[in-house]
C-alpha cells in the first residue's frame, strides 16, 4: 500500500506542479536569480487562496500567507530605473496553466525593505491580459508562459520596495477566483524627480467584488470576449500592457 501510494504521488506531481505554481526567482536582465534569494517566502506552498472572497480583505493579499515570518531572509537587488528589465519566473519552470491576468505592482518602503509589511501605498506598473476578441484558456498572454520580464519604468522614485507579482486564475466555477503571489525586494536607483506615481492604492483595499473584474464569469454562455481588467491604471504609462519580453 505504501509503494502504491507513493506511485500515485509520482504520477500526480507533473500536474500539480503544472496546476499550481508559485514565483520564487526575481529575473534580472535576463538572469534567473536563485530561489527566494531577492523573493520572500510564504507558508502557502503552491495552493492558491481565495477563502470565498475573504482574501480581497486580508493583508495576506500582500505577499501571500505567512510572507511577513520570512521578510527579512531575501537580499534586496539593486535595480536601474529605465534601464534594468527585471521580472520573476515560476519554481522549476511550471508552465501557467490556469486563464487569467497577471500584474506587478511596487510599493515604496519607508525604510529598509526587509522591515516593510506592505501597508503603504501601491501602484502597478506592469499588467498582461488577453488577446482581442477572446477569453479562451490560450487567449491569455500569461498562459503557457515561465517568465514574466519588463523594463522597469524611469519615473520610479529611488529608495526601497516590495514589487509584487499576482496571478489570478479566473477558471473557477461563475465568480469565483484563485490567487497566485509573491513579493520581491528590490532598490531602485533613479534620477527621476517628478511627480510622485498616481493612481495609487492600498493592498487591502484595491479589489472588491462588486468591481467588474470580480463579477465576470469565465463559464458564462456564450463564453465573454472580453475580461476586465483588475486593479487602476498602470503608472506611468501603458507601455507595460500586454508586452511580452
Amino acid at each position: 500500500m505504501k509503494n502504491l501510494s507513493v506511485l500515485v504521488l509520482a504520477a500526480l506531481s507533473p500536474a500539480l506542479t503544472l496546476a499550481h505554481y508559485h514565483f520564487p526567482h526575481l529575473i534580472l536582465n535576463d538572469k534567473v536569480t536563485n530561489p527566494h534569494e531577492y523573493v520572500r517566502e510564504h507558508d502557502n506552498g503552491y495552493m492558491p487562496s481565495w477563502d470565498d472572497g475573504r482574501f480581497l480583505n486580508s493583508n495576506d493579499l500582500r505577499c501571500n500567507k505567512g510572507s511577513e515570518n520570512h521578510r527579512t531572509q531575501p537580499k534586496t537587488a539593486k535595480v536601474v530605473a529605465g534601464k534594468d528589465v527585471v521580472g520573476f519566473a515560476t519554481n522549476v519552470q511550471a508552465e501557467i496553466r490556469h486563464p487569467g491576468p497577471l500584474q506587478v505592482y511596487l510599493s515604496k518602503a519607508p525604510g529598509d525593505v526587509r522591515d516593510y509589511d506592505g501597508s503603504g501605498d501601491w501602484f502597478k506598473v506592469y499588467q498582461l491580459g488577453h488577446r482581442d476578441g477572446s477569453t479562451a484558456d490560450s487567449s491569455w498572454l500569461s498562459w503557457g508562459q515561465k517568465q514574466f520580464k519588463f523594463k522597469l519604468p524611469a519615473e520610479i522614485p529611488a529608495g526601497q520596495y516590495l514589487m509584487r507579482i499576482e496571478h489570478i486564475a479566473t477558471h473557477q466555477p461563475y465568480t469565483g477566483r484563485e490567487f497566485f503571489l509573491q513579493c520581491a525586494h528590490i532598490q531602485v536607483e533613479s534620477s527621476y524627480s517628478g511627480p510622485a506615481p498616481s493612481n495609487t492604492f492600498k493592498i487591502p483595499g484595491v479589489y472588491n467584488r462588486n468591481q467588474d473584474f470580480f463579477k465576470y464569469d469565465s463559464w458564462a454562455n456564450p463564453q465573454p470576449k472580453t475580461c476586465p481588467m483588475p486593479g487602476p491604471a498602470m503608472w506611468p504609462n501603458n507601455n507595460n500592457f500586454n508586452k511580452m519580453l
